[in-house]
């Protein structure tokens, strides 16, 4: 047979070349322009030095290769350390800024690819995208080293992976659906390697592939598969006791046995508040959650809400129920850990913001199914245009939120966290002991020394991490001076402060930690500390000068209170020499400077100034200016919703609001059952107002909480008094005064004993 040859014509050429191929797969397009649009406004606004909060710890380990706090990271360190070697332009932390802004473009386009295969809506999923990407928490947090846009880029993969599963199931391809199913184990492990709290979300991807087809989900192979895949992606976490044999200089947590990894992995060291909101305070928090999203999603906000309905206005429900699942398991599980709310909703609220902004996508999709419904019965030309005009003003919606937070956001020139470390470092004496308790001085300060190798010989110690294995600070709560008689209920800043400024320079970088019996310099950045009586010598003021400072742009909380510290550590000095009207005046000052214009409270700045709050109560109460604490303390809500105070409730008792004195205490008590000072006072209200029962509840549970507070005795006393118990009154009255017989309350008890007649 003889064998033809046959012309196979070439194929010809694309007469539009590249529009028509955009044309004939638009996503193409659309996945470009949002990722372009994204990572330009990122790269734009993208830190180029040290933030605050968590970023100099991430830089740390990134640098150093070494251990940062719990659970460590090693998906974020590891993919960011070879990013960083790869994008060698501009400092350090402007490359892991980008590296945050590269994954929050990925997660721009993996939300239009969930919101398009949910919907069939091109502009939803482009509206969702763009919405999550350039709201003001997300966006933050985005343009910073940190590890949120990495989070987020994962759940955001998940949720495109579980959908693939979904239609390869439908399609009958078996194969390449449990590929699909170990893939999507995999990527969880890897996520887990970045933060471990995404296995709250288990439950809810759970239900979606169960729903979808158990059988297939259960079948034995697919579970062993599904966890060998799941090992291998969680092996990053083999990291950390490779880092710390290899002796890496930063080593948080040395997690080099069996437990101490274990105790690192499980944040072990910082999971005090984790589920310990007491349940009273959830549900003003879960409501309070919504107000939040009118600067997150300024004017379109209420788009959540009609998204939120439209999904489940839809004959089959699987894909409503799965997102309100997901939201209710990042939203709750987050708002039970027991944390300001300003520091919640900068480190923990963005997944739940994210499924709200796949409601904003939802809503835009409905309604623009809606317009085109009602065009089929009108003109077309009418109809198109209508739903031209409403798809132009739904992609406005996150041009606004880019206007708005732009200004917001934009770290470029944000120089407050590198140049108040510098600051405090230049103040110090090479020999001297720099004591914290905030993250937004710890790992600035720790970021200058160990990556810039700034003035290294300065010791940096927080308290609350000092018995934290890899960090410094065991050896100073540990010396015993001669002559110490150190108060055991004193906090451990206190400890070690005065366990050591009689023998080394010690420095206060905290305003809010206060004792009368201290003598203090204020050096600016910094307070200088020594015992009652000792010599010194002047001292002159460190720098204080911080970059920006007087530009009129726009600056975050924890800006302000980068620039505001030297005046809260002054004023800290004037109340710890009892210089009560020089202290309001500057608390007064430097409060109204720090919360006029916020836009969104962020970060741990805000409990700085809530405590502040607390002082200038104090300190106005001390000169009986009980009627400005009234009208000034309630202000604090506005940077912590849960803020409760003694000093206002105080008050409120002076100037006879005796309801508010007792839902100020209580809100108190629900916060800290063991406050002393706030039971007390709420029995001695009760005493007040003749409610006795109750003031004898109140004060015995005080007292069984610390049988040595003679205050307590003292009104438990009088209340026995009261309710014509001689026996029980003279027992308290003595108890009072052998507590305190040098000071007034064991005066006063002395002279009730005296008023009572004889045994």
């Amino acid at each position: 047979m003889e064998n033809k040859t046959v012309a196979v014509p070439a194929p010809r050429a694309s007469r539009g070349g590249t529009l028509s191929l955009l044309k004939e797969k638009p996503d193409t397009l659309i996945y470009t322009a949002l990722f372009a649009a994204t990572m330009v406004f990122h790269v734009i606004t993208a830190a180029r030095a040290v933030t605050f909060s968590d970023s100099g710890d991430f830089l740390m380990g990134v640098a150093l290769m070494g251990n940062i706090h719990g659970p460590g990271y090693p998906t974020y360190l590891m993919s960011a350390k070879i990013f960083s070697l790869i994008f060698p332009l501009g400092s350090l932390p402007f490359r892991m800024s980008i590296y945050s802004g590269l994954f929050a473009a990925l997660t721009t386009c993996l939300l239009y690819r969930v919101v398009f295969r949910m919907t069939h809506s091109r502009t939803g999923g482009a509206v969702a995208g763009l919405a999550f990407a350039f709201s003001y928490t997300y966006w933050y947090q985005s343009v910073i080293p940190e590890s949120y846009s990495i989070n987020t880029f994962f759940i955001a993969l998940l949720m495109v992976l579980i959908l693939r599963w979904e239609r390869l199931v439908g399609e009958g391809r078996d194969s390449s659906a449990d590929n699909t199913l170990a893939l999507i184990a995999f990527c969880y492990g890897l996520a887990v390697g970045n933060h471990f709290s995404i296995i709250i979300l288990v439950p809810a991807f759970a239900f979606f592939a169960l729903d979808t087809d158990w059988r297939r989900v259960l079948a034995p192979r697919n579970l062993a598969r599904m966890a060998a895949f799941f090992a291998l992606g969680v092996l990053p976490y083999i990291y950390e006791p490779v880092a710390a044999f290899r002796g890496a200089a930063y080593n948080y947590g040395d997690p080099s046995t069996p437990i101490r990894w274990i105790h690192h992995m499980t944040v072990y060291y910082q999971r005090g508040g984790l589920f310990k909101l007491p349940l009273k305070l959830l549900p003003a928090r879960f409501w309070r959650f919504f107000g939040t999203l009118t600067t997150e999603y300024p004017y379109f906000f209420w788009l959540g809400a009609v998204g939120l309905i439209a999904s489940f206005l839809k004959r089959r429900k699987k894909y409503a129920v799965f997102l309100a699942f997901l939201f209710l398991l990042s939203a709750l599980s987050v708002m039970t850990y027991r944390q300001i709310e300003p520091v919640l909703r900068a480190h923990f609220y963005y997944p739940a913001y994210m499924i709200v902004s796949i409601w904003i996508g939802y809503a835009a999709a409905y309604l623009l199914r809606a317009v085109r419904n009602w065009g089929c019965r009108r003109d077309s030309l009418v109809a198109g245009t209508v739903a031209t005009v409403l798809a132009s003003a739904l992609m406005l919606c996150p041009l606004a939120s880019l206007l708005i937070h732009y200004d917001k956001v934009d770290k470029s020139s944000y120089h407050f966290a590198e140049d108040q470390a510098r600051n405090m470092l230049d103040t110090a004496s090479d020999d001297g002991v720099i004591m914290v308790d905030s993250d937004n001085v710890i790992f600035p300060l720790l970021y200058t020394q160990y990556v810039e190798g700034y003035r290294p010989t300065v010791r940096v110690v927080s308290a609350s991490a000092a018995g934290v294995p890899g960090f410094h600070g065991q050896d100073l709560a540990a010396v015993n001076p001669p002559g110490y008689l150190g108060d055991k209920k004193d906090d451990s800043y206190v400890q070690i402060i005065e366990r050591n400024y009689g023998r080394l320079p010690v420095y206060t970088s905290d305003p809010t930690v206060i004792q009368y019996d201290w003598q203090w310099d204020w050096l600016g950045y910094l307070d200088r500390l020594y015992p009652v009586g000792a010599a010194t010598a002047p001292i002159a003021p460190g720098p204080t000068a911080v970059r920006g400072a007087n530009s009129a742009a726009y600056k975050d909380t924890d800006a302000r209170e980068a620039i505001l510290l030297p005046r809260a550590l002054l004023a800290a000095r004037e109340f710890g020499r009892k210089n009560w009207e020089k202290a309001n005046r500057i608390y007064q000052e430097t409060i109204e400077e720090f919360t006029r214009g916020i836009y969104v409270p962020t970060l741990y700045s805000c409990g700085t100034f809530s405590e502040l709050y607390e002082l200038w109560g104090q300190s106005l109460n001390a000169v009986g200016r009980y009627e400005d604490t009234v009208r000034y303390l309630p202000a604090a809500r506005e940077i912590e919703p849960a803020f409760a105070s003694p000093a206002l409730a105080r008050a409120y008792v002076m100037t006879g609001d005796y309801s508010s004195a007792i839902a100020e205490l209580e809100i108190c008590l629900i916060t800290n059952p063991d406050d002393i000072t706030s039971r007390t006072d709420l029995g001695e209200v009760y005493l007040m107002i003749g409610e006795l029962p109750k003031a004898q509840v109140e004060l015995e549970r005080a007292i069984e909480v610390n049988p040595e507070d003679a205050r307590a005795h003292y009104i438990l006393g009088l209340t026995w008094l009261r309710l014509e118990k001689t026996g029980e009154a003279r027992e308290e009255f003595q108890e009072a005064a052998d507590l305190d017989p040098d000071g007034n309350i064991g005066t006063l008890a002395r002279e009730q004993l005296d008023k009572l007649p004889p045994e």
